[in-house]
């Protein structure tokens, strides 16, 4: 919500989207952009950004389970009900997410290489048996 505090009546306070705003002075209901003046505040509501600046995107996902020992994990272990893709590679995608059973982990404690991804944790860290590892591969395509 923008907020704009009104002093006067001159252009430097008013909403530029706002037919109401460019009034002088503003009414309570002068257009459909619903503006709400209460105690010299112009309330004026978002207007959404250009469909032109919406950046196209593609998303796949490589899903596999845990057994509870190992750390790396390779193509032959995604489970296909759940996956779209293999383990792509991180040069040919613009953003990667691991999600361990639904929470999104840090960076930091995975490595992804074309066909594998191996967990940098410790014995004690290794995700139970049962639990699902996802990788999200978002890749941004030029407009």
């Amino acid at each position: 919500m923008i907020i704009k505090k009104r002093r006067s009546y001159s252009s430097k306070y008013h909403y530029d989207d706002c037919k109401c705003c460019r009034k002088k002075p503003p009414t309570l209901n002068c257009c459909t952009r619903n503006i709400e003046i209460n105690n010299n505040f112009c309330y004026c509501p978002p207007a959404p950004p250009p469909p032109t600046n919406v950046l196209k995107a593609e998303t796949s996902q490589y899903t596999a389970i845990s057994d509870g020992i190992k750390t790396v994990y390779t193509n032959q272990d995604k489970v296909p009900a759940y996956s779209t893709s293999d383990i792509l590679n991180p040069n040919d995608v613009s953003y990667i997410n691991l999600f361990i059973n639904g929470i999104l982990q840090p960076a930091t404690i995975y490595n992804v290489q074309p066909g594998s991804l191996q967990l940098l944790v410790d014995q004690i860290n290794i995700p139970r048996n049962g639990v699902p590892i996802i990788l999200q591969f978002i890749k941004i395509l030029a407009n």
